[in-house]
């Protein structure tokens, strides 16, 4: 047995509640997870008492300011109690058993500013559990103000995962109603009108980026232009912009979406990406397509700033 572990005086076991700054400190990680986290317990001139939670074979440190006394007074064998530095002004603490009992240690520094009873608990590893308490003198007030503070800040964590919680339900439940309206709209539009016209219009640009615009779609009140991008070049493109553009030069495209497993999630202001030598289908809505019916149309693709564009201005004509 080491030197700071020598005295052996009764001792009552303290169990802390779940408001002290250690405790709060580990319930405010969240549980679920494998967590390893510090603490920081400010102890008034009268002492305190906390506890600490251990994860089984893992060691914990408490850290003092100063030398500790020499002698130290303990609870239980289950567990190996360490000096920790030289001077010691620190103690290292492990379960010795798996079934190690909670287990209390009295500790003081030598000046006697900072005196503490430790309770160390071994949790799952599921839960949270610490690896280093830094103990720091500290007034009474400031000590008072900082355990409210942590319970405040556990309060808030806890009420953060019940409103977390609640806002993924009512999401969930928004998510099916809006696609219930959304696939309800669909099957009107279809019912009021869905119609296909066949379309064989190519362009292509300077680098030998293709695209072709294969066939129109009349979906209710709206229409689709389908299309396909074919990247002959040696580099990637990165469609940013799609326009129809109608004999006035007015645009009637609304939302367009590439079809491309390039990339899965394209970054800001990038519809889709082609890869150097691949194919991509895409789509483009035309809003009120009844306003275009007959007349000759143009449809513009570009990369970001312009580059890589390309305009087909023959072969679409919806009718």
């Amino acid at each position: 047995m080491s030197p700071l572990v020598r005295s052996f005086l009764i001792m009552v076991v303290l169990v802390v509640p779940a408001g002290s700054a250690v405790a709060q400190n580990a319930s405010a990680q969240g549980a679920g997870a494998i967590i390893k986290g510090e603490a920081e317990v400010l102890v008034p001139p009268q002492g305190t008492a906390v506890e600490v939670p251990i994860h089984l074979g893992t060691n914990v440190i408490l850290s003092f300011p100063e030398k500790l006394a020499a002698d130290a007074l303990y609870s239980s064998t289950d567990w190996d109690i360490q000096p920790w530095g030289k001077p010691p002004e620190g103690v290292a603490v492990r379960a010795a058993i798996r079934n190690a009992k909670p287990a209390t240690l009295a500790l003081a520094t030598f000046s006697g500013k900072i005196k503490v009873n430790v309770t160390f608990r071994v949790v799952p590893d599921s839960a949270a559990a610490l690896t280093l308490v830094r103990f720091k003198t500290a007034s009474a007030e400031d000590a008072f103000k900082a355990a409210v503070a942590a319970e405040v800040a556990a309060e808030v964590a806890k009420q953060t995962v019940a409103l977390r919680d609640e806002l993924a339900q009512t999401r969930k439940a928004l998510d099916a109603k809006v696609r219930d309206r959304v696939d309800a709209s669909v099957a009107r539009r279809i019912l009021t009108r869905l119609e296909q016209v066949r379309l064989a219009a190519h362009e292509r640009n300077d680098d030998n980026v293709i695209v072709h615009v294969q066939r129109g779609i009349f979906l209710g009140e709206d229409g689709y232009l389908v299309f396909e991008i074919e990247n002959r070049s040696g580099a990637a493109y990165r469609l940013a912009q799609v326009h129809v553009v109608g004999p006035t030069g007015s645009d009637h495209a609304g939302p367009a979406s590439l079809l491309t497993s390039a990339m899965d999630q394209p970054e800001a202001g990038i519809i889709g990406v082609v890869a150097a030598g691949g194919h991509a289908r895409g789509v483009v809505t035309l809003r009120n397509v009844d306003a275009v019916l007959g007349r000759s149309l143009q449809l513009v693709v570009e990369e970001p700033e312009g580059r890589g564009r390309i305009v087909v201005d023959r072969g679409i004509v919806l009718r």
